[in-house]
């Protein structure tokens, strides 16, 4: 398959500016401000204070890149790179699973998948697995009383 060249200063200053912007477009409708003026810095400061950080450092990326032509070169191999993306792919399924399916039956379905594409072949493995999964869920929902959807979403 085919070989891409990756400029790392250009791609990383584009995709943490675009990210950036988007963030600080959105900021406002997530962290609300408090309801009466305490004098007290707004609850915005940090979070808007480190994305503009995070802007200023994209354009200086992209400046380093396209002005100072200084530049990193990454190599990205789709044969080498394969196993991994298929697993990413494994965990954003994961995710839509459990929004449908529930977090055990997600979490069964897809965590024993990914030991098998692993060449994982012993069963007591699996048996952890799914006790961990259920551990797991028992755990949030009874100890740390958070809400994981359960068996059918």
């Amino acid at each position: 398959m085919k070989k891409i060249n990756i400029r790392t200063n250009l791609v990383t200053g584009i995709c943490m500016g675009v990210l950036s912007i988007i963030m600080l477009l959105i900021l406002p409708m997530q962290v609300r401000l408090p309801m009466y003026d305490s004098g007290a810095p707004s609850p915005r400061i940090i979070p808007g204070i480190c994305l503009v950080g995070i802007l200023i450092l994209s354009v200086v990326l992209i400046i380093e890149s396209l002005v100072l032509k200084k530049e990193k070169i990454l190599v990205f191999d789709w044969e080498k790179e394969r196993p991994i993306l298929i697993l990413i792919a494994g965990l954003l399924v994961f995710v839509g699973l459990t929004m449908v399916a529930g977090f055990i039956p997600a979490g069964i379905v897809v965590f024993c998948a990914i030991q098998f594409f692993c060449g994982e072949r012993k069963i007591p493995v699996y048996i952890y697995t799914v006790a961990a999964v259920v551990i797991v869920y028992f755990l949030f929902e009874y100890v740390f009383n958070v809400s994981l959807p359960g068996i059918g979403g």
